[in-house]
């Protein structure tokens, strides 16, 4: 019995650990965009690492992955991040009641002026994890598609 209450607990923490280095590996969705090269092979390079480490075993090379994530999350929680995470937040929030009037008249006007406004270029408005961009995973919009 007490092998089981051990075993579930490991199960629990090997979810709160992967799901850690995703929310990491993501960056909270606002990092990405702006990665080098060499560090988006960095982040694929410790993704392989990770999924090695866990087929094969390897507990001690896991843990220092783990404490490294760890790490640089810590670096990223500030007033500075968290201000970014908010305005990020407003601007969509923005663009989806854009989107949805949008939807509702036929006029994507404002969801044009807000894509310029904030920068946004292209059909969509970031991947996915999944892949896919924007609205294409929705079906596509014919007017984002300039």
């Amino acid at each position: 019995m007490e092998q089981k209450y051990v075993l579930g607990i490991v199960a629990l923490a090997m979810v709160a650990v992967l799901g850690i280095s995703m929310v990491s590996a993501h960056g909270f969705g606002m990092w990405n965009s702006d990665l080098t090269e060499e560090e988006k092979a960095e982040m694929q390079e410790q993704r392989e690492v990770m999924k090695t480490s866990i087929e094969s075993g390897d507990y001690e090379s896991w843990e220092t992955l783990m404490n490294e994530k760890v790490n640089q999350m810590q670096e990223r929680i500030n007033e500075d991040t968290f201000n970014q995470m908010q305005e990020k937040h407003a601007n969509m929030a923005q663009i989806k009641e854009a989107v949805e009037e949008a939807k509702e008249t036929g006029d994507w006007s404002e969801v044009e002026a807000l894509k310029d406004e904030l920068g946004i270029e292209g059909k969509g408005f970031g991947k996915d994890h999944f892949g896919k961009k924007g609205f294409d995973r929705m079906g596509g919009c014919p007017r984002l598609a300039k």
